[in-house]
């Protein structure tokens, strides 16, 4: 990849045989002879001439096809076409365009778009938008978009503007208009530039709607879903990162860069660089002798737990050893590499009653091998470097390269049981025209946040069996559930206006409060077409002899972004280069308890909330009370910075209503 000022070009060279390079070769020089805005029109001849000619399981001519089509989307993303040398092409993306809202938008659009034809939604829509009766009313979703006038008189009139509560979707029927309420949530989501789809695993939805005016209308959406396995900066924030931990080590210390101007050296200056230790020596070995011996303890407890939730039985493992033999540890390698290329179509057990079974099932023997020679091979190292001193053990783990995997090792083992049951990320946020106007969007980030929400999550998934952990361990594994840890990230690399300067105090000792943690740039899989990933799962199909991604517990984390992956491997394209957003974004967090941060790096097992999550009064005058903090500290305050009569007055449902807008 070549990255200039202002510029990333990357080849696009795919692997193909004598035949189809020919074909390729041809396709780049009209490349260069037609206007760029003339180049797609190509691209989608080429495919249907391609298509007309092969049979299904030609592996050859589906590899071009699918190649086509990945250059197809990337075009429509953003990126351009350059022919180098006649034959050569090269995509170029323009990064100046990154912070630009309109940019993005238009790089989220064609997958938004394509949402809009399918049937299902289509039909959808068109229920949703036409006028029935109920309870002797003519209704439709335009009832639950807020009234302007309403708004207005309200203003004027110095009356409440709002009255908002918090409603969790159930799949019940609304009272006020007789629809469901998960069709409500959905059609507004459907509003969003970022195109809509469904989330497996935890997730929480939620409508934020408006009791003062008739049908309550919606101020606004939210939902939880899991949060991501691994984002950097989150990760470093926290402590569960080698680096974390080395930093945690050094002398607490303040850089200071400062430039002087030299006299008589025309204007010329020189930088000198300070340092301010923050800590004395003596407290800088008081504290790491501390934070060592604690760190150590949470490390090897990590691995013990993390050995403890696996079935051995058929691994020819003991446990209790103490000390791991390095034989042992590849006997489980080469189990796992044998057993992996028998794990083709993956099916799913509904219902299961036999957890023991089911971790002998080939899938997960395989990714039980995988993991205790892991985690063996990490105690293996922890023991090489045991001495009498934490500090002096830590360290040397920390300076050698065995030593860190060993580490990460352990603070991964940790890391996947909070985040996989004890964080959750907004993954959808922000508020409904007309009450963005009113700071809406602010609104509902706090609420995301709220006792009633963190209640929920608890009542919902506290009996609830983890599937994984379950077929891991050969038994019925359940899960703490308690919420101590919320994360979002902005669209925009600007930030999200309706998360900055959020701090809502809820005790005297205890302020809610987003903070920022980062910036990351990140991978996704939002601009590759269904037709796309189609062709890519039918080719790595033919390659494989049956089907490696099933959406099946167990094969990993997010099937779709590990087939694009290995979609783009087949092609021979570099998947690095073309998964990035290009767009970087910023990570916040919200720590929910007191001590949050503690009893994510296992410190300790209780959370202290800043209520009573057992007493259904605290927890509803809690939320109550930000909700009216919301109302004197952002929305009456708008009422007085903007002209807001003029801003509500421009507002028509028309503009948000999906039949106008699709």
């Amino acid at each position: 990849m070549a990255i200039e000022a202002n510029e990333i070009s990357e080849i696009f060279s795919p692997a193909l045989n004598e035949e189809y390079v020919g074909r390729f070769q041809c396709l780049v020089k009209r490349f260069g002879k037609v206007f760029p805005n003339y180049r797609d029109l190509l691209i989608k001849q080429e495919i249907a001439a391609t298509e007309d000619g092969i049979p299904n399981d030609d592996f050859e001519g589906l590899r071009y096809i699918t190649a086509l089509r990945v250059l197809y989307d990337l075009t429509q993303q953003g990126w351009g076409l350059e022919v180098k040398n006649n034959t050569e092409l090269h995509l170029t993306m323009h990064t100046e365009n990154s912070n630009d809202k309109e940019y993005i938008r238009h790089r989220l659009s064609t997958e938004r778009k394509a949402q809009f034809k399918v049937d299902s939604t289509l039909r959808f829509i068109a229920y949703m938008e036409r006028v029935r009766v109920y309870h002797g009313r003519e209704i439709s979703i335009k009832n639950l978009i807020g009234s302007r006038d309403a708004l207005i008189q309200a203003i004027q009139n110095e009356q409440r503007v709002v009255d908002p509560y918090l409603q969790l979707v159930t799949h019940s029927i609304d009272k006020q208009t007789g629809y469901r309420d998960t069709d409500i949530w959905r059609y507004f989501r459907y509003t969003w530039s970022i195109p809509y789809k469904s989330m497996p695993g935890r997730n929480l939805f939620y409508l934020v709607r408006d009791r003062a005016q008739e049908f309550h209308p919606v101020i606004g959406i939210f939902a939880l879903g899991n949060s991501v396995l691994n984002l950097t900066v989150r990760d470093n924030e926290i402590g569960w990162t080698v680096d974390s931990v080395r930093a945690a080590l050094e002398r607490k210390a303040s850089k200071e860069i400062s430039t002087q101007e030299v006299s008589q050296t025309n204007g010329k200056t020189v930088t000198s660089k300070r340092t301010r230790y923050l800590e004395t020596e003596e407290g800088h070995i008081a504290r790491i002798t501390a934070y060592s011996r604690q760190t150590m303890d949470v490390l090897l407890r990590n691995l013990k737990n993390a050995i403890n939730d696996i079935y051995v039985r058929d691994l020819g493992y003991h446990r209790g050893t103490k000390y791991p033999s390095e034989k042992t540890i590849n006997e489980l390698k080469s189990l796992y590499e044998e057993l992996r290329e028998q794990a083709i179509d993956n099916k799913k057990t509904a219902r299961v009653t036999d957890w023991e079974g089911e971790t002998k099932e080939i899938l997960f023997k395989k990714k039980r091998a995988f993991e205790l020679a892991k985690l063996l091979d990490a105690m293996r190292w922890f023991n090489h470097f045991k001495c009498d001193s934490h500090t002096k053990w830590l360290e040397a783990m920390v300076k050698n390269e065995q030593g860190r995997k060993a580490i990460n090792v352990a603070l991964v083992a940790n890391r996947k049981t909070k985040i996989g049951s004890n964080m959750m990320e907004i993954i959808v946020c922000g508020a409904i025209p007309p009450y963005n106007e009113l700071l809406g969007g602010k609104l509902v980030s706090i609420l995301a946040c709220s006792p009633i929400v963190i209640r929920d999550y608890t009542d919902k998934y506290k009996h609830q069996v983890s599937e994984i952990a379950s077929r891991m361990k050969g038994k019925r594994v359940i899960r703490d559930s308690r919420l101590a840890f919320l994360g979002t990230t902005s669209l925009y690399s600007l930030g999200s206006s309706q998360y900055n300067r959020i701090k809502v105090p809820i005790t005297e000792d205890f302020t809610l409060q987003f903070k920022k943690m980062g910036i990351t740039e990140g991978y996704g899989t939002v601009y590759f077409s269904k037709e796309t990933t189609d062709a890519m799962m039918h080719l790595l199909e033919l390659q494989d002899g049956g089907r490696r991604i099933n959406h099946v517990f167990g094969e990993g984390t997010s099937p779709r972004f590990r087939l694009i992956s290995r979609g783009l491997s087949i092609i021979g394209i570099k998947a690095d280069a073309f998964l990035k957003h290009y767009s970087p974004r910023i990570v916040y967090s919200m720590e929910l308890a007191s001590n949050t941060n503690e009893f994510l790096l296992g410190y300790t097992d209780e959370l202290d909330y800043p209520f009573d999550i057992t007493s259904d009064e605290d927890v509803r005058a809690k939320t109550q009370d930000m909700i009216e903090y919301w109302y004197e500290r952002w929305m009456s305050k708008r009422l007085q910075t903007v002209d807001i009569i003029q801003r509500l007055q421009s507002f028509t449902p028309e503009s948000i209503i999906l039949s106008y807008t699709r």
